[in-house]
């Protein structure tokens, strides 16, 4: 049975929550994997179980990304001029705005090539995920026209497809320029995957929450449990490399946003939260800023601030260090939450009339083109 959602509707609570905890995700995920690192199989020796249970939450955060632009197919991107100036806006607010207080409240030196940077939205310094977003929100129409037109199986296959063709030639070997899931590519092909369980929900009621919620974990413990006994194999057999795991196995292939296990993993958490039923203000006041928490502790200028953070903190005794670090994201997290209800106040009162004027003005000048040109 076909039941597709249309592309603009009101916030629902349920994944308003989910795009809440996909933004934990990602900060738990850097906190583990950019400030410890992947365990080596030293770590391994000494520590096992803590060692994989790093791995572990490793393998349940690394879909996060994965999650949001599920989410973004799931109700379709309707593209507007004003929705994606609003996003340039608020990249663009923190861009410019975390290297000017920086340089004026920090002393950090001027550099007139970054300064000069700072003024565009899709700069490097504001992290890889606005850029390839933006790429996904110019080719939206087209997929959305393609969605709702195609049959079902046609749809199907062509997701089964791009699913194998990512794994053959752009998991591993990148033939596809898929770089891992890093590209517009990827996201083209969950965005896809999206609109597909948005259009035929029904198909994917038949089974409880709890059995969705299973089979994420069940992945992720399969996941992190390949990538455990590759690191300990150098332990029982010296003559195979000792970071045959790290190197060989996590940046390209299980932890890579392009693993099939890891969109089946993101996939299964939208279903779960599709069978939740929640209405409730404060999630989505919440949730509407949550990519805010990205674009602030990822930023070029204070990603090492949070790395550094988390390490001086893993000195503490472990329980200390547990409830330590859970403060410090939490911190984080709603800090960058209430900045972002700053800057989503001077889009609404100077950005958007400004955006709105401008719109009008060249709307008026069209006809005045026209009419001169002919």
């Amino acid at each position: 049975m076909e039941q597709s959602t249309p592309l603009k509707t009101a916030r629902q609570s349920n994944f308003e929550l989910l795009r809440i905890v996909a933004m934990f995700f990602v900060l738990l995920l850097h906190a583990n994997w950019l400030a410890f690192h992947f365990p080596t199989s030293s770590e391994v020796s000494v520590s096992p179980i803590s060692s994989f249970l790093r791995i572990w939450l490793e393998a349940i955060t690394i879909v996060a990304v994965n999650t949001f632009v599920l989410i973004s197919g799931y109700f379709g991107i309707r593209l507007r001029g004003k929705s994606l100036m609003s996003l340039l806006f608020q990249s663009g607010f923190y861009i410019l705005g975390i290297y000017l207080v920086l340089v004026l409240a920090l002393d950090e030196p001027i550099s007139i090539k970054r300064l000069l940077l700072s003024f565009s939205p899709l700069a490097p310094t504001g992290g890889w995920f606005i850029p390839i977003y933006v790429g996904l929100m110019l080719v939206s129409p087209a997929l959305n026209t393609y969605a709702e037109q195609v049959p079902k199986k046609s749809l199907a296959r062509l997701i089964l497809l791009g699913v194998a063709l990512e794994a053959i030639f752009g998991w591993g070997v990148n033939h596809l320029q898929v770089q891992n899931g890093y590209s517009v590519l990827s996201f083209v092909l969950l965005y896809l995957i999206g609109r597909y369980l948005n259009r035929y929900a029904e198909d994917f009621k038949r089974y409880q929450g709890s059995f969705y919620l299973k089979l994420f974990l069940i992945l992720s413990f399969v996941n992190a449990l390949a990538l455990y006994l590759l690191t300990a194999l150098h332990l029982f057999v010296p003559s195979i490399p000792a970071d045959l795991a790290n190197k060989g196995m996590v940046a390209g292939l299980l932890l890579a946003y392009s693993s099939p296990i890891n969109i089946a993993g993101a996939v299964c958490l939208v279903l779960l939260f599709s069978r939740i039923r929640i209405q409730s203000k404060a999630i989505n006041w919440i949730a509407s800023s949550t990519l805010a928490v990205y674009l602030i502790h990822c930023n070029e200028g204070l990603i090492n601030w949070y790395i550094s953070t988390v390490w001086v903190l893993s000195f503490y005794p472990m329980i200390l260090f547990l409830i330590y670090l859970l403060l410090f994201l939490v911190a984080v997290f709603f800090g960058s939450i209430l900045i972002d209800k700053l800057r989503i106040a001077l889009w609404q009162y100077i950005g958007s009339p400004i955006y709105d004027r401008l719109s009008m003005l060249v709307k008026r000048s069209i006809p005045s083109i026209s009419k001169t040109e002919s």
